[in-house]
């Protein structure tokens, strides 16, 4: 009888555990993309506006493959001779990060605490030590 119970007891904890892990979810870790093509570019370019309610932005080749995070600078408007214009700004960069949590890859806007999920980009995790 004793054995019986302390079976059940322990059938019960197992189950229970499983089903606190499994609605655990995972949170977002940094991330590289493992590749690069148009249809990505464009994805994250779509992403960016979004994220940032702005205007489209030119992404290099290798922008999240060297680093899991982008900064970018808003324009300093010119004059004809390449002067800028009430000289300089002090508007800081805007960051993005890009995340993987649960096989899903994320672009991450940390200031406002909002993400876009990338369903075009593959991304893998990385180990980061400046976080």
């Amino acid at each position: 009888m004793t054995r019986r119970l302390l079976l059940s007891a322990s059938l019960l904890t197992g189950f229970i555990l499983l089903a606190g892990c499994q609605s655990i979810k995972a949170e977002p870790q940094p991330a590289w993309l493992t590749n690069m093509s148009p249809a990505i570019k464009a994805e994250l370019q779509q992403a960016i506006t979004e994220l940032i309610a702005g205007q489209p932005v030119k992404l290099a080749d290798t922008v999240f493959s060297n680093s899991h995070r982008l900064f970018i600078e808003q324009a300093i408007l010119r004059d004809a001779q390449g002067l800028p214009i009430m000289g300089r700004h002090s508007q800081p960069a805007i960051l993005l990060e890009l995340q993987q949590a649960d096989g899903q890859c994320l672009l991450s806007h940390p200031a406002s605490g909002r993400f876009v999920k990338l369903s075009t980009s593959d991304c893998q995790r990385v180990a980061v030590a400046d976080q």
